[in-house]
């Protein structure tokens, strides 16, 4: 991780810090009294109060005092928050590894002396893992007695670095982000003021949350993790990921904030299911199509907002896809166009912070999306933008799930090649409809069907598991050239 310090110097304070501390002064963050006895964490069997959490955490925090960083793997969105809040008050950085595989573990494990790997029962802690770190099992129990107000009292350090996550390696290899509890605690006020903006009622109107992507990552933990803490708004235990799943966790809760991806949007449209109890729906994680975010708004009954944003920064704009192109940056936040990319300026995260994104300023509130140079490609004489030929490909009649892919060889004349999961798909079909669309030169020449896609939890494409998917299918059969169903 770059020789980063995995344990942190407490500071002295800011003004910011003094600012945000005042007004989370009544928040579920700071333990606020007038909060405590209200739902944190509500499941089938047992809701949480944050007195329950935070209790829960001080007990646990005592068990991670010598530890120099603690790697969060719970699945169970209460013994994540109790980890993270435990995290927090013994001043030990939480590390959020790109995923609980062992090779990404490893590399957090090596950096530091004293790691503390954390799991609840629904994650079998693999038995590699003791010999490079002490392994703690969270279990989502809550405590029988209930500690008072002023023993969950307490003050964070908000300029120290309380949390390390990785960018998702859709383009190279993940990069650890180091960020302050005051990133996060303004990225969640932002998030919140936007909201607020966009739902019938403000964001009172919202009275739980139902998160489809793990709190591993960044969208994940500042969506429903972040936005909870700061506006005590209660969370569903679990994960709903299939239409009937999450029609089951919201029946019943009027008012619930559906937090997804495009893949979750179009899993819900392709299968039908009208959704009940929804106010609103963050996505985010990948482009979502206008299409799309219009035929999951006649399902859903509620507006579909879609995140811009990046691990660097967290939110930085936000839009109705359904109704506007056009991006507008979230309360405090300045974007500039330059040559590789986009300066953005904000104070929930460390400002500026370069973004790979390349944008078209329309007005000084709002801008387009025009892609990344890194992901333009040529081919016979044609440019294009790899990741709009695959906000493209989303509308494709028939595709379950797929994307464009170009490998990198050194054959100058290397086409595109569609990999795609689900029912078999017609070559001519595929060709005559991306024909009306897209430059001949940009049609797939090899068609590569598997069972799943290898995305990752937050629903993105690694680049390395698609180098090595297409390096497997060269070294088997190849698919057929011409014709037929591929």
């Amino acid at each position: 991780m770059h020789g980063m310090p995995l344990k942190t110097r407490r500071s002295v304070g800011s003004t910011a810090a003094a600012s945000v501390a005042t007004e989370l002064a009544n928040s579920a963050l700071l333990a606020a009294g007038a909060v405590l006895d209200q739902p944190a964490i509500v499941g089938p069997d047992q809701t949480w109060t944050w007195r329950q959490v935070h209790q829960a955490s001080i007990e646990f925090s005592k068990r991670l005092r010598h530890a120099t960083a603690v790697c969060n793997l719970c699945t169970s969105r209460a013994t994540f928050l109790v980890t993270w809040l435990a995290a927090l008050r013994s001043h030990t950085l939480l590390v959020l590894p790109p995923s609980g595989g062992d090779a990404d573990l490893a590399g957090v494990l090596r950096s530091t002396s004293d790691p503390v790997i954390v799991a609840d029962g629904s994650q079998p802690i693999h038995p590699s893992w003791r010999s490079s770190a002490e392994c703690l099992v969270c279990p989502p129990i809550r405590q029988r007695s209930e500690a008072s107000t002023e023993d969950l009292a307490w003050q964070p350090d908000w300029d120290c670095t309380a949390i390390l996550l990785y960018t998702s390696g859709s383009t190279r290899a993940p990069e650890p982000q180091a960020k302050t509890l005051l990133h996060l605690a303004r990225g969640a006020q932002v998030l919140g003021e936007r909201m607020a903006r966009e739902i019938a009622g403000g964001l009172t109107a919202v009275r739980r949350i139902a998160c489809s992507v793990p709190p591993q990552h960044m969208f994940g933990i500042e969506a429903s993790v972040m936005l909870s803490l700061v506006h005590a708004i209660p969370v569903q235990e679990g994960r709903p990921l299939l239409p009937a799943d999450v029609q089951q966790a919201l029946r019943g809760s009027p008012g619930t904030a559906w937090v997804a991806t495009p893949l979750h949007l179009r899993g819900l449209v392709q299968s039908g299911e009208v959704l009940s109890d929804c106010s609103v729906v963050l996505a985010s994680t990948m482009p979502l199509t206008q299409q799309l975010a219009r035929q999951a708004e006649d399902l859903i009954g509620a507006p579909v907002l879609e995140i811009y944003g990046s691990t660097e920064t967290g939110v930085l704009a936000m839009r109705r896809p359904a109704r506007e192109a056009a991006w507008e940056p979230v309360s405090g936040v300045r974007v500039e166009s330059v040559s590789d990319g986009t300066l953005a300026y904000g104070s929930h995260f460390q400002s500026p912070a370069r973004v790979a994104d390349q944008i078209e300023i329309d007005t000084p509130a709002s801008f387009r999306l025009l892609g990344r140079s890194s992901d333009m490609i040529k081919i016979g004489g044609r440019r294009a933008s790899l990741a709009g030929l695959n906000l493209l490909l989303q509308d494709l009649p028939g595709l379950e799930d797929g994307v464009l892919y170009l490998p990198t060889t050194t054959n100058p004349t290397e086409r595109l090649c569609l990999i795609y999961c689900g029912p078999a798909l017609d070559r001519a079909d595929v060709e005559r409809w991306l024909r009306t669309r897209v430059d001949p030169a940009f049609l797939p020449r090899t068609f590569i069907r598997v069972d799943k896609l290898p995305r990752s939890e937050s629903g993105k494409l690694p680049r390395h598991a698609l180098d090595a998917l297409f390096a497997a299918r060269q070294r088997g059969a190849k698919p057929p050239a011409t014709g037929g169903k591929t």
